[in-house]
C-alpha cells in the first residue's frame, strides 16, 4: 500500500485517472481505494489552501 500511495504522489495524473474510472490500482480493494482517494482529496484541498494564503499576503 505505502508503495501505491508514493507512485501515487509522484504521478497525480494516474490518480485522476482512477478516480474517473479510466484505469484501476491492482491489488488494491474497494475500501482501499476510498481510503486512498479521500486521503488525496484532503490533501489536495490542503495544498490549494495553503498556496491560496501564500498568494494572498
Amino acid at each position: 500500500m505505502q508503495e501505491i500511495v508514493s507512485y501515487l504522489v509522484q504521478h497525480p495524473e494516474v490518480l485522476e485517472q482512477v478516480m474517473f474510472g479510466k484505469a484501476s490500482l491492482l491489488g488494491v480493494d474497494n475500501d482501499q481505494l476510498l481510503s486512498i482517494i479521500k486521503a488525496f482529496e484532503g490533501f489536495e484541498l490542503q495544498g490549494k489552501v495553503t498556496l491560496w494564503n501564500l498568494n494572498k499576503g
